[in-house]
């Protein structure tokens, strides 16, 4: 059996961006964690973008567009040629 004491996660640049904590010390913070957990507005307001795009007629036609473009690389490489 291995006991973790606190163990840090950082990113590439070597800058701090997590912690594994002991459960004991997470449940002393998880009441402030929740705090910060809620979803943000900012998602909110990305889902009403996503209901918006079906009638911006610009959006629509790029994907359109994309999608017929992954379709013809997708049957060139991937689907069996005969």
């Amino acid at each position: 059996m291995t006991i973790l004491q606190r163990q840090f996660i950082n990113d590439t640049k070597g800058i701090p961006i997590g912690v594994i904590l002991p459960l004991d010390e997470y449940r002393w913070i998880e009441p402030i964690l929740k705090q910060y957990t809620q979803i943000p507005s900012c998602h909110t307001d990305k889902l009403k973008q996503m209901e918006r795009a079906v009638d911006d007629t610009r959006f629509m036609t790029d994907l359109h567009e994309v999608m017929s473009d992954f379709a013809e690389v997708d049957a060139e490489w991937w689907e069996a040629k005969r």
